[in-house]
């Protein structure tokens, strides 16, 4: 098991929430980020079975978070997927 894999979802999975919600503000980072960083870990590596279901979950969640709080178009964020 690769514990660099663990930790970095784990840290997505700390900090994302609280990113997107952000505070008074708004959001300061937006959902096509955290997509971007979970597409990342789905990438790089052979995950586990269990570290699978936790990225699917949080993609899950982002997917939610996006129908909740929809922006045009026009105003959504558009991040390059790293290859």
């Amino acid at each position: 098991m690769n514990t660099f894999i663990d930790e970095g979802i784990a840290h997505i999975a700390r900090v994302m929430r609280p990113a997107l919600y952000g505070d008074l503000g708004g959001s300061y980072l937006p959902s096509a980020y955290w997509r971007q960083r979970l597409y990342q870990i789905l990438d790089t590596t052979h995950l586990t079975n269990a570290q699978l279901r936790t990225v699917d979950s949080l993609l899950l969640e982002l997917d939610e978070f996006d129908l909740c709080t929809r922006l045009p178009a026009s105003q959504q964020p558009q991040l390059q997927r790293v290859q």
